[in-house]
């Protein structure tokens, strides 16, 4: 089992149950980080239909998605591939960053999330929740929480019935609790959504302690 659930069934019982009642979800870090980030610009504000079919067909005039040869590539090949202008600036800018080592991709098991946090968002057209995304679903850090997704921060406030909140921050009451592990959480907040539970008004109910660590 992993630490993560044991640990959730210790400090928060209703994460618990939610976990029994999803099943098992893992982190699975991509070895491809540099590609990972172009990929998820040129994903900003797209359906994820629209997104596929653009970066197939970048990944038809780049096929090593490298910062030289993105900086090699033609403008308006990678234009044509539909990608707006403002977003071939961003990987451009990207590109010259990590090949400067302003963002250090080649020593990423260095970098703590914050200083990571720090590189990344130094770079044109890369957010936070962008570069908590890639901290998470790119890197596999077990430990990251972003605020500012309005879903987690739904979910939260549906898992434990929360009071409303002027300033919204749900995850600032519970995920405290949820370290060092609270990408994990984030994966099953979001898995909550995705199976409609949250919009159901489903009630998950705190399950004993033991429960979850004999399942």
């Amino acid at each position: 089992m992993h630490p993560a659930i044991i640990a959730f069934s210790q400090a928060d019982s209703k994460l618990a149950s939610l976990i029994v009642l999803i099943g098992d979800l893992i982190l699975t870090p991509s070895y491809k980080p540099f590609e990972s980030l172009v990929m998820s610009i040129i994903s900003q504000q797209l359906s994820a239909k629209a997104a596929a079919t653009i970066k197939a067909r970048v990944k038809l005039v780049i096929p090593n998605v490298t910062p030289e040869l993105v900086l090699a590539a033609e403008e308006e090949a990678i234009r044509q591939c539909g990608v707006s202008y403002p977003k071939i600036r961003y990987i451009r800018d990207l590109s010259t960053k990590v090949i400067t080592g302003e963002v250090a991709l080649d020593n990423l098991q260095d970098l703590d999330n914050t200083e990571l946090l720090k590189q990344l968002t130094s770079v044109k057209g890369i957010g936070a929740w962008t570069a908590e995304m890639f901290l998470i679903f790119t890197l596999g850090r077990p430990d990251v929480m972003s605020i500012g997704d309005a879903g987690l921060q739904r979910a939260a406030k549906w898992l434990h019935t929360l009071a409303d909140r002027k300033d919204g921050n749900y995850l600032g009451e519970v995920a405290p609790n949820w370290a060092p592990y609270r990408s994990f959480a984030s994966l099953y907040l979001w898995r909550a959504i995705d199976m409609g539970f949250v919009d159901s008004g489903l009630q998950v109910e705190s399950c004993a302690k033991p429960n979850l660590l004999q399942g």
